[in-house]
């Protein structure tokens, strides 16, 4: 501190020297006229200087304390008047690419690059170019407003520009705002982004003042004709099998035929490449998962596969792999016991992702353009090694698991599908045993067709109905009644509402005008555009009901129908 106080006096002085000599001078000439006068004009002028310090002392104390201020607390921009970040991503630039003949690409690209840019200028916001298929841009809070309020409309002008064979160009933009640093808006825009994509692209998702908003997603999720991110995924997998002590598959709550089929495939590969696998099974199944875990366990290897929770605890180590598939949400998980005391996981699922994610995966395998998890760990497989054999059991199981979710193949079936199909059938797989596991006892159907009885058109052409008792497994139980709605004639989008002990289950179907992930994801559910599911806690049918409707006009009002 006493080197700073010398510090200032020496500048005081500095500063004002000449006019300290200029004084000097005229006492010393006053001093030869008159020595009562200099001495009179020299203590009014030392009171001037001392109180031109003291001021000037104060001022030098301000501005230091003021630069001590600004060198703690970094730049902060006002919540409201600050700038919006943009991550803009091609989705389907290699296919677009691909598609389009060799002598018109420039050309091609050049029409994207002006749509996006005039797109961005139009809200005079800043973009930059920073790879061949990505975009960064600025706006202000002010006008990303508007882009909000317009419904990121750059995601339909976008498809106007087509390959020669009719493919449309889509995009993904994640985005951000409301934060006053720079580094997090940047990190929360790559993450929106990251979001975006997990839900299969073809919409803006928007993080801003601790919430997340979803635009878009009109369009169903193009298929992945390259299988290199397969492959990759595939050899990284086998790595983390052959270090790990034992392998650990969990599904879902309320298991179904998919996530049982992956989860047995990637046993089998734990199993052929020398490790301990198992399938955590839960007691209680639905009848057609309860009709294949019977012809699993017919075969004295395959039941060896499974293992209940209690004994998985005591099993499990530093060093165990926990491969989760059929889900990405820690509140889905069979096990939650497992999946905290895992420190190696591994997740394996086709579903749109949501905010609610499974953080501590190591290896991430988010594939919303597969038709099914069985179909992605049937693709795995056959990059893993030629040591791993499927035995027709087997291969059954994973047969079955994409028949499920591809309703006999009729929905969300592509090339690789078929493929996939095409493969477990020369190893073994019996369609018509598939088929065989999914009849019903006249008990099942009889309940199904009083749901069809109860059923309700809404707006939209949406059909509405609701089981009135509990059932054995609530989530495959709606699933097969939205299903059966939606084979009437007229219907376009179908949700039935079955109790269980704790609340409501919720299944959504449609044909593609309708985003029933965007509906069900009001209410906390998830899916893809044309099926999801929710599952709503301690409420009625009746209140669920009531919320699924306030969620379904909500939807309609928002214009976001095909």
């Amino acid at each position: 501190m006493a080197g700073k106080d010398m510090q200032r006096h020496f500048n005081f002085i500095k500063k004002n020297s000449l006019f300290l000599a200029i004084i000097i001078l005229q006492l010393f000439a006053a001093s030869l006229i008159n020595l009562k006068i200099a001495l009179g004009l020299g203590a009014i002028i030392s009171l001037v200087l001392i109180g031109a310090y003291i001021f000037s002392k104060k001022k030098l104390k301000e501005e230091g304390e003021k630069l001590e201020e600004s060198k703690e607390e970094p730049f902060k921009f006002p919540a409201n008047s600050g700038v919006a970040i943009m991550y803009i991503q091609i989705d389907n630039y290699d296919e677009v690419l691909a598609a389009t003949p060799e002598e018109n690409r420039p050309e091609f690209l050049a029409r994207i690059d002006k749509v996006i840019t005039q797109w961005v200028q139009s809200y005079e916001g800043f973009i930059k170019k920073f790879d061949d298929d990505k975009f960064l841009s600025a706006v202000t809070v002010e006008k990303f407003r508007q882009i909000e309020k317009n419904k990121f409309n750059i995601l339909e002008k976008i498809k106007e520009i087509k390959t020669p064979n009719a493919l449309a160009v889509t995009l993904s933009i994640g985005a951000s705002y409301g934060k006053d640093s720079l580094l997090e808006l940047n990190k929360m825009a790559q993450n929106a982004l990251e979001l975006c994509l997990g839900r299969g692209g073809d919409q803006a998702v928007v993080k801003a003042e601790g919430s997340t908003h979803f635009y878009g997603g009109r369009a169903r999720e193009m298929e992945k004709y390259t299988r290199v991110r397969a492959r990759v995924i595939a050899h990284a997998l086998r790595d983390l099998i052959e270090e790990a002590d034992k392998v650990l598959v969990l599904g879902h709550i309320f298991l179904d035929m998919d996530a049982l089929g992956a989860g047995i495939g990637m046993v089998k590969a734990a199993r052929c490449l020398k490790k301990e696998g198992y399938f955590v099974l839960s007691p209680d199944q639905g009848h057609s998962v309860e009709a294949l875990l019977k012809l699993l366990y017919e075969d004295d290897e395959t039941q060896r596969y499974f293992m209940p929770e209690k004994e998985a605890l005591k099993v499990q180590t530093r060093d165990t792999l926990v491969v989760i598939v059929d889900t990405h949400k820690p509140s889905f998980c069979y096990s939650q016991k497992i999946l905290q005391r895992a420190e190696k996981v591994v997740l394996i699922d086709h579903h749109r992702r949501g905010e609610e994610f499974i953080d501590k995966a190591i290896l991430v395998y988010l594939e919303p353009y597969a038709s099914s998890t069985s179909e992605m760990v049937t693709e795995m497989i056959q990059y893993m090694g030629e040591e791993i054999k499927l035995s027709p059991r087997e291969a059954t199981a994973l047969l079955a698991g994409i028949s499920v979710d591809t309703r006999n193949f009729s929905f969300k079936t592509g090339v690789r599908t078929f493929d996939a199909a095409s493969y477990l059938k020369r190893h073994g797989a019996d369609p018509t045993l598939v088929f065989k596991l999914f009849q019903e006892d006249v008990g099942e159907f009889h309940k199904r067709a009083e749901v069809v009885k109860r059923m309700q058109i809404l707006p939209g052409n949406i059909a509405l109905s609701y089981y009135d008792k509990k059932c054995e497994n609530p989530r495959l139980t709606a699933a097969h009644a939205a299903n059966a709605l939606l084979e009437i004639k007229g219907v376009h989008a179908a949700f039935v509402l079955v109790p269980f002990e704790d609340g409501v289950a919720i299944s959504g179907r449609s044909l593609g005008e309708i985003n029933v992930q965007r509906i069900l994801e009001k209410l906390g559910g998830g899916g893809h555009l044309t099926v999801a599911g929710a599952q709503i806690s301690n409420v009625t049918v009746e209140d669920a009901m009531k919320r699924l409707k306030e969620a379904i006009d909500e939807f309609l009002k928002e214009g976001d129908v095909s």
